[in-house]
């Protein structure tokens, strides 16, 4: 497997330093964090932020030339993650990066968004910083949800940040949203125009929207999968694969789709002795939260009860990604 060490400056809430990693045992490096429990299924989807000694213990028992000695002086934190499709574009991604790249100029807009409460987002003190600087302009937008959520989460709340004389950009990025709610939906040609309103050049933009059709993504979507068993199979395809079929357990297991984990499904498939194949489907993101408590890494166990109310969200066709021989 392949991880990130990063070190975080807290004044830019970005990465100044980081070195990519490869362990062949897992077990190894799930033993020297004190959170991680190698026999926890969703070990390696999360985020680990490092105490100084337990950072230190890695680096030295798995020899990663990892020397924070040119950042004396700066506050950090150093973070562990198990790499990611977007650490592989060859471009620097805004994810992670986006004080450093709006205040390098590079960025346009940014846009932090996510369930509330908190009513904070990681890092957000260091961007509010170059606000009260003068620096930056900041307009936040809370959105109540209909109905109570099993998580305990109000509403959906999303901070804009651009560089001063770019305010234009946030009503825009506004009315592009509008739009796509109002014409069936996001896709490519709204994700082109978003790209251009964060600031992305034009390659930038042709790169990811090839890659993204390439992966089957139907961008702002959650590509999920799932095992499903003979029956199941012969029920979608008479359907044209247009949705999942009915199940008589209480819950069905659902998992995030990643093409370039091709050993995950495997194991999937491999531990559903009932299944004959992994199927992959999109949903909305927005139409998931008052379905799925997304707050997790996944996978979800997700109530047969509300089957129908999934079928009805999801997006196109659905595609077998791998059969059982």
């Amino acid at each position: 497997m392949e991880f990130v060490i990063s070190a975080e400056d807290h004044d830019l809430a970005c990465p100044v330093l980081e070195m990519r990693f490869v362990v062949n045992d897992p077990r190894q490096l799930a033993d020297l964090i004190p959170e991680a429990s190698i026999d926890d299924p969703a070990v390696w989807n999360r985020w680990y932020d490092l105490e100084d000694a337990t950072w230190r213990r890695i680096v030295s028992t798995l020899a990663i030339p990892f020397d924070t000695a040119g950042l004396e002086g700066r506050q950090i934190t150093v973070c562990l993650w198990r790499m990611a499709r977007l650490s592989r574009l060859p471009y620097l991604v805004h994810t992670g990066c986006e004080l450093f790249l709006l205040l390098d100029g590079r960025k346009k807009l940014a846009r932090m968004g996510d369930a509330y409460p908190p009513l904070k987002f990681r890092g957000e003190e260091a961007f509010d910083r170059w606000v009260d600087a003068g620096h930056l302009h900041r307009e936040e937008v809370i959105e109540p949800f209909e109905k109570a959520h099993p998580r305990g989460w109000h509403g959906h709340r999303t901070v804009y940040y651009t560089l001063k004389g770019e305010e234009w950009r946030v009503p825009a990025m506004k009315l592009i949203w509008e739009a796509a709610g109002r014409s069936g939906g996001w896709n490519e040609f709204y994700e082109r125009l978003e790209g251009m309103l964060f600031g992305y050049e034009d390659w930038q933009n042709d790169w990811w929207i090839d890659n993204g059709k390439r992966r089957g993504n139907s961008f702002y979507d959650l590509s999920l999968c799932c095992t499903v068993a003979a029956a199941g199979l012969a029920w979608m395809e008479s359907a044209g694969l247009k949705a999942l079929p009915p199940i008589e357990m209480e819950s069905l297991t659902l998992g995030t789709f990643d093409p370039d984990r091709a050993d995950e499904l495997e194991e999937r498939l491999a531990n559903d002795p009932q299944a004959v194949a992994v199927v992959r489907f999109s949903v909305p993101r927005r139409a998931l939260i008052n379905l799925i408590d997304l707050s997790g890494p996944g996978p979800w166990n997700f109530p047969a009860a509300k089957m129908p109310e999934l079928n009805r969200e999801i997006r196109g066709s659905a595609e077998i990604v791998l059969r059982r021989t």
